[in-house]
């Protein structure tokens, strides 16, 4: 069954359609609101230190300056992206910085907002789903991070695939790697899809586009020497951040020295074991139920093995484990699952916790723990393979 007609199919009982439709409404009016109070916050503290380093990296790339180095009179850190993104970003680089500002924020927002909507959900769950995730989206929201846009580009990627419309798919997989490179991992899904020569065509066509595009504005030896700077840095075991499964692992031990060590390299072994053996067991499945619970699989894997993670990317993997809860989890489950997340991953590292919990969670860097719970839970769940779609 096509996604469109399951959609429409999958409507919460009961409740007329105008009653849902205001639902909603009011669900998109608070991520607005939400959206507009963290504006004004960062205008009022000037603190969109991303914001800076992604506009900054047009006039840098247009001028022939190194991408990859520090700009400490421009912004305070340093600019990791896909030596393509500043072409992309340059639209938000042109108009006044403020402005700007609020497009690229409201963007993002409405994006992941507009994602959520095409998912093969029912309305009830898809409303579920955007509040649950609503506090994650505004903390990447506050830092004026991609990672609510790259979350909606994953979704869409996948829910295109479904459709069978592998060229928009195959749009949104090239997308996501000029962004930042890992998001690129959904496109194993198109391993369990019609079309298959179709998608990788236009991955090559989109992807050869993408990569050449800077040479309308800089020269082939300048380009090859960012892909060169680029490459570096991000193989540069240096560049880790602590909100991984490594770094509340680091935690725990008192190492607080940012370097990998043999433990991390086992555990990203075993990691990758259970990545293969879940696009393993979702080829022998064969289902639409599998193949979403392999996209919600691959949302918190790429973060939580990521040694670049920060906060804000967690709008990415809590995203993916909230569509699994919402759909695919016996209720029991969903309930402890979903509390668990939403108290350790969401609140307890924010402001909004008691201080002595605020202490806990961000000493122990406790924002992965929940996630491996639930990543434990559908490689079962694939493995297994038991149980239906819940659809309340």
């Amino acid at each position: 069954m096509r996604i469109e007609t399951m959609r429409d199919v999958l409507l919460s009982p009961g409740v007329p359609t105008e009653e849902k439709n205001s639902y909603t409404r009011i669900i998109g009016g608070l991520y607005a609101l939400g959206t507009l109070i963290l504006f004004i916050q960062a205008v009022l503290t000037q603190r969109f230190n991303n914001f800076h380093i992604f506009r900054s990296s047009w006039g840098h790339l247009i001028h022939g300056l190194p991408l990859y180095q520090l700009y400490p009179a421009e912004h305070g850190d340093l600019f990791l992206y896909h030596p393509s993104f500043p072409v992309l970003f340059f639209p938000f680089a042109l108009l006044p910085v403020h402005l700007s500002l609020l497009l690229w924020m409201g963007l993002n927002t409405f994006a992941l907002f507009y994602a959520v909507q095409q998912l093969p959900a029912s309305a009830r769950q898809r409303r579920l789903i955007l509040l649950l995730v609503m506090l994650e989206v505004l903390n990447a929201i506050q830092s004026s991070q991609v990672n609510p846009l790259m979350t909606a580009l994953m979704l869409l990627t996948v829910v295109n695939l479904e459709k069978g419309l592998v060229r928009s798919a195959a749009l949104f997989t090239c997308i996501l790697f000029f962004i930042k490179g890992y998001g690129a991992i959904v496109g194993i899904m198109f391993l369990f899809v019609d079309r298959k020569p179709y998608y990788l065509k236009y991955c090559i066509i989109f992807g050869l586009t993408g990569t050449l595009l800077p040479l309308l504005f800089i020269s082939p030896a300048t380009l090859w020497q960012h892909y060169a700077d680029w490459f570096a840095l991000i193989t540069d075991p240096v560049i880790r951040e602590d909100c991984s499964l490594f770094g509340m692992l680091h935690a725990f031990n008192q190492d607080f020295s940012r370097m990998p060590t043999l433990t991390d390299t086992w555990i990203f072994a075993v990691a990758l074991g259970g990545l293969a053996t879940a696009i393993v067991c979702t080829a022998i499945a064969g289902t639409q139920r599998s193949r979403f619970l392999l996209l919600g699989y691959l949302m918190i894997w790429v973060v939580i093995f990521n040694q670049a993670a920060e906060s804000p990317t967690y709008v990415i993997a809590v995203t993916g484990a909230v569509f699994i809860l919402t759909l695919y989890s016996h209720k029991s489950v969903k309930m402890v699952l979903l509390v668990l997340l939403i108290f350790v991953t969401s609140l307890c590292p924010t402001d909004l916790a008691p201080k002595f919990l605020n202490d806990l969670a961000v000493t122990y860097q406790l924002k992965a723990f929940p996630l491996i719970i639930v990543l434990l839970y559908i490689q079962a769940t694939l493995f297994f393979q038991s149980g239906e779609v819940k659809i309340d």
